[in-house]
């Protein structure tokens, strides 16, 4: 019974309870537990990983030297035999395939005493040695390093020890062993927090500072905040011994000094005695360069107005003779057109002579009228458009909403200003072109007529720009920028000098903004009174004085697709009491000459079906049928660009009239036309040549279009808003069905339509669209669409406020 009962005993402690196998798997090292004869009873999955196996159930119930080397097995048996034979624990190193384990074996005894298992745990230490070693190896290369360095490095602690002091530190304040930086430095300091380290360590930042030493040797000493191997903070110090240094820099700053000394007293003497001399001799040399210059600056601008006014004389005179034995008409009348040109040209140069004379001698007055500030613009700009055209230039302007149009002046001395500063930079301009921009600078609060207001006007052009050392050269009386632009150019060089003298009596200032290469802009400032409207109108109906210009009980074919203009231009001819029969294309314009007789045509060159140019061409086909093949035709049309002239010519046009349409130029146009003159040398600009950048209204200058007839604009206003809205809905149909001819067209009609009704920025983006039409970009003529639906709302509700108002 008792035999049995120990037995049992021994069993119960041999088997592993659940408390121990959890206690095995928790075991982060490898762990497991044996008998006596090495049969391994439980184990973790550390245990089986070291032992090269995938689970535990491969190693438990298995003997634990089956899986070792015969050579290590015969040592784990030793190893165990003595935990037993000792009946205590044993820990031993081993090193197996390049690992470093550390191995742990536990002896368990029974009630009794005996040995029943023995508990077996395992350390892998490799990754550990190596970083050791690894550590090792770069302390001994820092303090190779820091042994190697020609000066003097120590490690200094928060609590004021030196635990580390290199081969220099040691050779000058020997070792730092058991002493605090002060001792170990000899530091005659106080106050070791105001110490420069000290002062790093606490504020964790590097510094830099050069230190005297007791002896006086001085150092330039590097402070830099860091962590130790073990993780305690410290300053590394890197000293550099610049005795000699400073020593050679003192020695040289006192030479310095002392030679210094000298030079200032002997300057001294030689100022005072030469400063009676200097100033004499500076102001005899400024008085010759003045002299000098005035001379150079006087002989430039008699030879160029030799040349000047030779040149035109010399032409009058030539063509004067050539006329005078022509007996060729059209030759002599040629000869004499040239005359006229030259002498042009001869009065102006003398009449820049005669305005610097006047204004210098403070002879000349300005005028006080009231003018329209937008036609003598107009007007200014209209003596460059063939210049321009020629170059390929743009040319463009912009009048702010606040500037008010009507002003009291002296508007002929204005022009003469702009047109001076225009026609140079055109003149300098061969890429890009030139542009106008009038702005309020300064007016009252409400400004009414009678009020005093400042403009500034700005000209700016994309040409070849001034250097900065001519710019003030310029505006001196006689000079140009150089001597080759006058020969190139020509020109009095007295041009910005009257500008400047003119712009000073309308009480501003010219100025100049430049960048050679870029281009330039001058700008200037003028002071004017608020005008009467009523005074500017009753001049324009003055100036329309229509039985004047030839024009009475005339027989009208008027052919365009678009209403608004057609209602315009048809209003403006019936009420001059002339017959009108209107046509929406050119086919049935073609139709219309064969059944009847007209004493003009006035023809859109862009219409549905038949176009204007093939419409005139079949008119002037001596077998169209049409009852007067040589009728006057005039095209209307807002394709006035350069060469535009020679392709209506060649289909047998015999003037055209731009969009949008003026009253002066309309009827002028219809004179001319009936009169017989060919096409007006000049190029029109029409609204192709609107500016990039414009406002979104210009009602102002729809209405001086129109001649001031508000009822007229507001008649056109009336029709836009009743067609505008149609018109837009067709274009977007035409558009999503890629039918781009007519898509064109209905943009080019809306683009007409909103410029003759003042809405400036619905009709430069209706002009887009007609482009991207043209060029079936699609992805573009869509984006420029969404803003034309978009500016065509807004300008409906502006003209319909506008109108409530």
């Amino acid at each position: 019974m008792s035999d049995k009962l120990n037995k049992s005993t021994t069993r119960s402690y041999v088997s592993i309870d659940e408390t121990s196998r959890a206690l095995l798997d928790s075991a982060v090292e490898s762990s497991f537990v044996m008998d006596v004869n090495g049969h391994i009873l439980a184990a973790n999955k550390a245990a089986a990983l070291l032992m090269g196996l995938k689970s535990v159930e491969e190693l438990e119930n298995h003997d634990v030297y089956s899986f070792l080397p015969e050579d290590v097995a015969a040592i784990r048996r030793e190893k165990v035999q003595d935990a037993i034979e000792k009946r205590a624990s044993v820990r031993f190193e081993e090193e197996v395939d390049d690992r470093n384990l550390v191995h742990s074996i536990v002896p368990v005894f029974n009630p009794w005493g005996d040995v029943v298992r023995l508990a077996v745990s395992t350390l892998d230490l490799t990754e550990l040695r190596k970083s050791d070693e690894d550590l090792r190896r770069e302390q001994q290369r820092q303090i190779f390093f820091m042994e190697s360095l020609p000066g003097i490095v120590y490690h200094l602690y928060p609590d004021k020890s030196i635990r580390y002091a290199n081969r220099y530190f040691r050779k000058y304040f020997g070792s730092p062993k058991g002493k605090n930086c002060k001792e170990a430095l000899e530091c005659s300091k106080s106050d070791c927090n105001a110490c420069p380290p000290m002062a790093a360590m606490e504020q964790d930042r590097a510094v830099e500072w050069d230190w005297t030493d007791s002896k006086g040797r001085t150092f330039h000493l590097q402070c830099s905040p860091m962590t130790d191997s073990a993780g305690e903070r410290m300053i590394m110090v890197l000293g550099i011994d610049i005795t000699a240094r400073k020593r050679a820099e003192d020695d040289l700053q006192k030479a310095h000094d002392r030679l210094e000394d000298r030079v200032r007293q002997r300057t001294k003497e030689l100022e005072k005695a030469n400063s009676e001399l200097t100033n004499k001799s500076m102001r005899l040399v400024s008085a010759m360069k003045k002299a000098d210059a005035a001379t150079r600056a006087k002989s430039a601008f008699l030879a160029n107005m030799s040349h000047e006014i030779r040149t035109p004389l010399n032409a009058v005179l030539g063509m004067t003779e050539l006329a005078l034995r022509s007996v060729n008409e059209s030759k002599r009348t040629n000869y004499l057109q040239r005359v006229m040109q030259a002498g042009n040209s001869l009065l102006s140069v003398i009449n820049d002579i005669l305005d610097f004379s006047k204004i210098e001698a403070r002879k000349l007055t300005l005028e006080k009228i009231d003018f329209d500030l937008r036609k003598t613009l107009d007007s200014a700009m209209d003596i460059h458009r063939t210049q321009t055209s020629d170059k390929s230039l743009f040319l463009d302007n912009s009048i702010a909403d606040d500037v008010p149009n009507v002003l009291v002046g002296d508007p002929y001395r204005l022009k003469q200003v702009l047109i001076n500063l225009v026609s140079n930079a055109v003149k300098f301009t061969e890429q890009g072109g030139v542009s106008i921009d009038i702005s309020l600078v300064s007016a009252p609060p409400k400004p009414k007529k009678g009020d005093e207001v400042v403009l500034e006007f700005a000209v700016t052009d994309t040409g070849v720009g001034i250097p900065k050392d001519k710019q003030k050269a310029i505006f001196k009386s006689f000079l140009q920028a150089d001597d080759s632009v006058t020969r190139k150019h020509g020109g009095t060089g007295l041009g910005l000098s009257i500008c400047t003298l003119l712009v000073e009596l309308m009480q501003g200032r010219l100025r100049i903004a430049s960048e050679e290469g870029k281009g330039s802009t001058f700008a200037f400032t003028a002071k004017f009174i608020i005008g009467d409207e009523a005074n500017v109108a009753r001049d324009i109906e003055a100036t329309l004085d229509l039985e004047s210009l030839g024009l009475s009980n005339l027989k009208v074919l008027l052919a365009d697709d678009n209403k608004l203009n057609l209602e315009l231009a048809s209003t403006l001819l019936i009420e001059q009491g002339h017959n009108v029969v209107c046509v929406e294309n050119g086919a049935q314009a073609l139709e219309a000459v064969k059944k009847d007789r007209f004493d003009i045509i006035l023809m859109d060159v862009q219409m549905p079906i038949m176009d204007g140019i093939s419409a005139t061409r079949a008119i002037r086909n001596p077998n169209s049928g049409a009852t007067d093949p040589k009728i006057p035709i005039v095209a209307i049309t807002a394709h006035a660009l350069k060469g535009d002239k020679e392709r209506f010519m060649e289909a047998g046009m015999n003037d055209y009239i731009a969009k949008p349409i003026k009253m002066t130029e309309f009827y002028s146009t219809l004179a001319r036309a009936m009169h017989g003159a060919d096409l007006c040398g000049d190029e029109k600009t029409g609204a192709e040549d609107a500016p990039c950048a414009v406002d979104s209204f210009n009602r102002q200058g729809a209405l001086d279009m129109l001649g001031g007839r508000k009822d007229l604009l507001t008649r056109m206003d009336e029709i836009f808003l009743r067609d505008i809205p149609g018109e837009l809905e067709e274009l977007i149909s035409y558009m999503a069905n890629h039918d781009w001819e007519e898509a064109k067209r209905l943009a080019h009609s809306i683009k007409g339509s909103s410029r003759t009704v003042g809405a400036e920025r619905a009709g430069a983006v209706a002009e887009q669209v007609e482009f991207f039409c043209k060029q079936k970009d699609v992805n573009s003529a869509e984006e420029e669409l969404k803003i034309l639906e978009a500016e065509v709302k807004t300008a409906l509700q502006y003209i319909t406020d506008d109108m409530q108002s």
